[in-house]
């Protein structure tokens, strides 16, 4: 039976409850360690909200800080991992130059691995958006959550999260900055109103009025005459970041309530309609 005690010398039961404590001991610490570092950043947020007064600027500094946490997870898991072999009586060197070895022969079928963590360096080092911007990413419109090296939240209007892959996003565009520009177009019957311009100037102040929606005052054109119908008048406005929704929901249909309530009514077949003045290839209209 003597190999039975050379089991039992190599696998002590002091031995054995020895490397357990150790490695519970590594991951509590590792743990208490991440929740600190986790509440220092969320101060670091809270007082980057309260110092910095530009917006932009604010809300990179934001991602920033919320990226570096996501990278110091990983780093104490590292870390923690490489402890814990120690403690169990492996040395984690062998299995380090293993590991450059086979994350050589894995990276050659990690290619879009690699293409989403260097789209989202660059995305974050150029600024392109932010957490808390309000941006349209493939033609999904919503409020950014969080920008990480491999793939980017977005909080849609129905409360939905959508995940993206930096390296599969191929237009986006941040609506955040500046106003947002739409063209209402306006069909109109040969006779009414007398005044187009002044008629739809008294809508739009009395939208504004309403919603305060406008970056500034709406620019009226003049009435064109079109072979399809008689007259039309375009309006172009600037609208808020973040409220321009409110403009395209609703002006249209403000606009046809005043003409029927001027005994003004719209050409027959047509509608006022409100889009961006500049859209995106694939996005909305």
């Amino acid at each position: 039976m003597q190999w039975i005690d050379v089991l039992k010398d190599m696998v002590s039961v002091e031995k054995v409850v020895r490397q357990g404590t150790q490695v519970v001991l590594i991951i509590a610490i590792s743990w208490v360690l991440y929740v600190v570092l986790r509440r220092l950043i969320g101060t670091g947020v809270a007082t980057a909200s309260k110092r910095i007064e530009e917006e932009a600027h604010r809300q990179r500094v934001t991602t920033l800080v919320l990226l570096i946490g996501s990278v110091l997870k990983y780093v104490i898991i590292f870390f923690a991992g490489m402890m814990i072999l120690q403690r169990v009586g492996l040395d984690p060197t062998p299995i380090l130059a293993g590991a450059g070895v086979v994350g050589l022969a894995v990276g050659f079928g990690a290619q879009n691995l690699v293409r989403d963590v260097v789209s989202g360096f660059f995305i974050i080092m150029e600024g392109q958006y932010a957490v808390g911007d309000l941006v349209e990413i493939n033609g999904v419109l919503g409020r950014v959550e969080e920008v990480g090296l491999r793939a980017t939240k977005l909080r849609d209007p129905n409360g939905q999260l959508r995940y993206f892959s930096n390296g599969g996003i191929s237009t986006a565009n941040n609506y955040t900055e500046d106003y947002v520009a739409y063209v209402v177009n306006i069909p109109l019957q040969p006779e009414a109103p007398a005044d187009p311009a002044a008629f739809a100037e008294g809508v739009l102040k009395d939208f504004e009025r309403e919603f305060r929606v406008f970056v500034e005052k709406p620019s009226v054109g003049s009435v064109e005459t079109l072979p399809t119908y008689s007259r039309v008048l375009r309006v172009r406005v600037n609208a808020i970041p973040g409220r321009h929704a409110i403009v395209e929901q609703k002006l249209p249909a403000r606009v046809t309530a005043a003409l029927d309530r001027a005994g003004h009514a719209l050409p027959a077949g047509t509608e006022v309609t409100c889009s961006l003045l500049f859209p995106a290839p694939g996005g909305r209209a």
